[in-house]
């Protein structure tokens, strides 16, 4: 089928990144990431900090400290953040992203399947979605351990996409990062940036097929 047909939407399906699309935690991987730098002498920029939206850790790392970094530092480090990142997750204030738990269940009335494609670990994923009570509303997963390559690379969506069983081409891609959206636009998908990270105007580069600034303000409707 044709994606829209006979919808009022143009698409069977939506791909969900999760930080900065359904969890407002960008401020929050922002502490732990300079945090972590100070630690070791190095102060991020702004821009760099900016720059590690949607893309691995490790290869922040790689960015930061050098591309000589051995794998057993690379994990080591890794694995710090990742504890890092999961106390902060269940000891800080979090909200979701405004608009989302509406447009979910819109969805759900209207029969439109979705996935979660993230960078994240699954266990910090699970951890974001139990905070804001959406665990139960996520079962279709793909997280940092079931993919080789990180965004831009489009394996994140590509599988996602095929655990619903619907073509990539059928799918809207949600991200807020140019790396996602790079991501689900080399998938072969529509791609809905939403501002909540980047601004408008870099997101408007990446020529997305919809841009807005969050749920409340979507450019298309799922209701009947």
């Amino acid at each position: 089928m044709q994606p829209g047909t006979s919808r009022p939407y143009p698409f069977d399906a939506v791909l969900f990144d999760l930080d900065g699309v359904i969890i407002d935690t960008t401020a929050l991987y922002y502490r732990v990431w300079e945090t972590f730098a100070r630690a070791r002498g190095r102060v991020p920029t702004p821009a760099e900090l900016l720059a590690t939206n949607g893309r691995r850790g490790s290869e922040t790392l790689q960015a930061w400290f050098g591309p000589g970094l051995a794998e057993s530092d690379i994990a080591a480090h890794m694995h710090e953040l990742d504890a890092m990142v999961r106390h902060q997750l269940a000891t800080e204030p979090v909200s979701a992203v405004p608009g989302v738990h509406r447009f979910l269940e819109e969805l759900r009335r209207a029969g439109v399947p979705w996935a979660l494609g993230t960078s994240a670990t699954a266990a910090n994923a699970e951890l974001a979605l139990s905070r804001l009570g959406l665990s139960e509303l996520f079962p279709v997963r793909v997280t940092a351990a079931e993919v080789t390559r990180g965004k831009p690379d489009p394996e994140v969506y590509l599988k996602a996409a095929a655990a619903l069983g619907v073509a990539p081409s059928a799918c809207v891609v949600i991200e807020d990062s140019v790396l996602g959206l790079r991501a689900g636009r080399a998938a072969g998908a529509r791609c809905l940036a939403l501002s909540t990270t980047f601004p408008r105007d870099v997101l408007s580069n990446e020529d997305p097929t919809w841009l807005a600034e969050d749920f409340r303000s979507l450019p298309f409707s799922v209701s009947p």
